[in-house]
């Protein structure tokens, strides 16, 4: 996922440098990329939940309508991640169980 999908007109800047967090870890092939996404999903979710707090019913309406667009689309992204790691690991188990037939 781009940065520029993250991030939107009034995406402020500590959420941008969270996104920016996001689409690195996205774009990593660490081991522990999956545990630091999901800090960085929940440090995004509780950043978003105080800064609606904080506007006015017309800013909160255009950046929530905004961010779901973007929550959406990192959704998908999470969705897939987990059906490749689903089909990594069946993958994985009948390979074991063939491989154990040959011993």
């Amino acid at each position: 996922m781009k940065i520029e999908e993250l991030n939107h007109p009034e995406t402020p800047i500590s959420l941008r440098e969270i996104n920016k967090k996001i689409a690195a870890t996205l774009d990593s092939a660490s081991d522990s990329r999956f545990s630091e996404l999901q800090q960085l999903i929940i440090d995004r979710d509780v950043f978003i939940t105080a800064y609606l707090e904080n506007l006015d019913a017309q800013d909160k309406r255009e950046f929530a309508i905004r961010e779901l667009d973007v929550n959406n689309s990192l959704k998908d992204i999470v969705r897939k991640m987990l059906e490749d790691a689903k089909d990594e690991v069946t993958h994985f188990v009948r390979s074991k169980s063939a491989a154990e037939k040959y011993k």
